[in-house]
């Protein structure tokens, strides 16, 4: 009987314990998370490279916050430092709707401009992870973020900060582009000056395609001269020669500009490349096809004849 009650008392033991160590939730359960890349830069300051955190789930500015305070503590590769000056502070965060402003201290302006772009580059990259974010805003104290022509730098999303696609250890280069837009009209052509930080895996003939069909930038007073939804199949050179091969949307969707406004703004814009000479432009593999009533079949050369006030209207608020 005794022996009985002892084994009674025993297994009894066992099943609280059992029950004590095993009926609670796995820490892991609450502690999942999210997963970011944080973005620092090599040594060189020639590119970013990101490494992977993962944060607790939390509203928009508390995790911008834990970003911020990642980018500023030291990477885990020796190979790399932190892409924000220690001298430069983050003040505060805020959040309107899917915008971020992130606010510095005065330091922020001491930054060289390489230095400065990149840092840019990667905070714009790490926090447009967070869900519901799409843009970011730079304000220094309580000023926007000028760029060198005292011009605003207005909101940026990731793709302002061109890369070769899934390449986020690629060399980093910054390019000045002349850029053809629209005028208000439609009917004249406005050159602009766009910097621009992009990875040595892309062409300069793809990079400048690329940002025509991103299209004008907040501030830069021009208009846009490709469909939104446009976009380019294959660009190639051969013997000074750019054929550049767009989807249907390039035809089908067209701005309301004149005909040839879309034609010499690739033109224009391409043969400011010191290799490019003429431009064929092709639709889905076919150059024999019209712009309206713009033949699009012959190749083309430069011509300044529609643009206005050409080499005067400056880039605002886009030095990327």
């Amino acid at each position: 009987m005794r022996r009985g009650i002892c084994l009674f008392l025993i297994l009894s033991l066992c099943l609280c314990l059992w029950g004590c160590g095993g009926g609670e939730a796995p820490e892991s359960s609450s502690a999942d998370g999210r997963e970011y890349q944080v973005y620092y830069v090599n040594q060189q300051l020639t590119k970013l490279t990101a490494e992977t955190v993962r944060l607790p789930e939390e509203d928009a500015a508390g995790t911008a916050g834990r970003l911020l305070d990642r980018m500023q503590e030291n990477p885990e590769s020796m190979d790399l430092i932190c892409v924000i000056p220690e001298e430069v502070k983050v003040t505060r965060t805020q959040v309107n709707e899917n915008q971020l402003f992130v606010y510095f201290n005065a330091a922020y302006n001491g930054m060289e401009p390489v230095r400065e772009i990149l840092c840019r580059a990667a905070v714009v990259k790490t926090l447009t992870q967070i869900p519901g974010i799409e843009y970011v805003g730079f304000y220094i104290n309580d000023q926007p973020l000028m760029d060198a022509s005292n011009n605003t730098i207005n909101l940026m999303t990731a793709s302002s900060f061109v890369e070769n696609s899934g390449s986020d250890t690629a060399e980093l280069q910054r390019a000045e582009l002349t850029l053809y837009f629209a005028d208000e009209t439609g009917s004249r052509l406005v050159e602009i000056q766009r910097t621009v930080i992009y990875s040595t895996g892309i062409s300069m003939e793809s990079l400048v395609v690329g940002q025509l069909l991103e299209g004008a930038r907040d501030g830069e007073d021009v208009y846009d001269t490709l469909p939104e939804n446009a976009k380019a199949l294959q660009v190639s050179v051969r013997n000074g020669t750019c054929y550049v091969n767009f989807d249907s949307a390039f035809i089908d969707s067209a701005l309301n500009v004149s005909d040839y406004i879309p034609v010499y703004s690739v033109v224009n814009s391409l043969t400011e490349l010191p290799n490019i000479s003429r431009v064929v432009i092709s639709v889905d593999g076919n150059s024999n096809v019209k712009l309206r009533d713009l033949s699009l079949e012959q190749p083309f050369e430069r011509n300044l004849d529609y643009v206005e006030s050409a080499g005067t209207a400056e880039s605002g608020g886009a030095s990327q």
